[in-house]
């Protein structure tokens, strides 16, 4: 059966507000968000730019050299990230997904990762997307077809906006109290408090200071959410990531090209994560799925009104 590559259009409106969304087949990615007419997510409008809001299974982030060790053998995934060498965002970032249910403000999508190279497991991969009053929430269900307990992780990669507010009028909040450091390949090399370092993120911080690349865990959690915020100092609007608290791990990308946007603009990715770069190598917060189960987890973004 041939997959559709054009994009799902999403739209409600109801008490008085008005949302719509646009999600990518290739990916399962969400591409675009606005809550009356406010703009909260960076995307390409046709197929996802740059990974945008890509869902990132059975691994987010890197794996080292794209190599992993399972039941004492090497095991070798394709190289998808040429500069380091290593197997970049998972092995459904780039796929084709079947669309199995679409109403005017839900999409259900569908795919499967069938024994590839270096991953030895068979899953199923469903991706729901569900517009609410505030803005968006999604579910994301992985299911192991495999006779065998399969390693998996869980992420996404959305890059988050506030309307066209200019990057000197934006901050940043991650309220996390530590801190992997990355090496120049872009995985971790040790962990340190954020406390009185430039990778402290717990107070509103401007966007243009932030760090470009950093990693973060021990993720402040309240009413069993995580929350990443991108806020607009000058109006108080926010675009407010939400995870429920298994995402335990948390990716910052800052890029002065934003998907979808021209030249000029910054653009930051906030990305929540259940397990650390490379986790296939070090074991952290892997979950080992047994066969014929499933695992469901839960995100999105809403706008809101923030003051720091």
């Amino acid at each position: 059966m041939s997959v559709r590559s054009d994009p799902v259009r999403l739209s409600r409106t109801s008490d008085g507000r008005s949302i719509e969304a646009t999600v990518s087949r290739v990916g399962a990615g969400l591409q675009a968000l606005s809550v009356d007419g406010l703009d909260l997510v960076s995307g390409g409008r046709e197929g996802p730019v740059a990974y945008s809001g890509a869902v990132l299974v059975p691994w987010p982030n890197r794996i080292r050299r794209a190599t992993w060790t399972l039941d004492g053998a090497t095991q070798s995934l394709d190289v998808t990230e040429s500069t380091g060498g290593n197997a970049l965002h998972g092995l459904v970032a780039t796929t084709p997904f079947e669309v199995i249910e679409h109403d005017q403000d839900v999409v259900g999508l569908a795919a499967s990762v069938d024994s590839p190279a270096g991953y030895p497991f068979e899953l199923d991969v469903e991706v729901r997307y569900h517009l609410v009053p505030t803005g968006i929430r999604s579910e994301i269900t992985v299911v192991n077809r495999s006779d065998r307990p399969a390693p998996v992780a869980v992420g996404v990669h959305p890059y988050l906006r506030v309307g066209d507010a200019p990057s000197t009028d934006l901050r940043i909040q991650v309220a996390a109290e530590t801190t992997l450091v990355l090496g120049d390949d872009n995985l971790p090399r040790a962990s340190e408090p954020v406390a009185g370092t430039p990778y402290d993120l717990r107070t509103p911080t401007v966007l243009e200071d932030a760090p470009g690349h950093a990693a973060y865990t021990g993720l402040h959690s309240e009413a069993g959410r995580i929350r990443m915020r991108l806020c607009d100092d000058r109006t108080g609007e926010s675009a407010t990531l939400w995870a429920d608290e298994r995402f335990r791990w948390a990716q910052v990308y800052v890029t002065d090209r934003p998907p979808g946007r021209g030249p000029g603009a910054l653009a930051v990715a906030l990305e929540p994560m259940t397990a650390p770069p490379d986790a296939f190598n070090s074991g952290v917060d892997v979950h080992w799925m047994p066969p014929a189960s499933r695992w469901t987890l839960e995100w999105g973004i809403d706008r809101r009104r923030f003051r720091s």
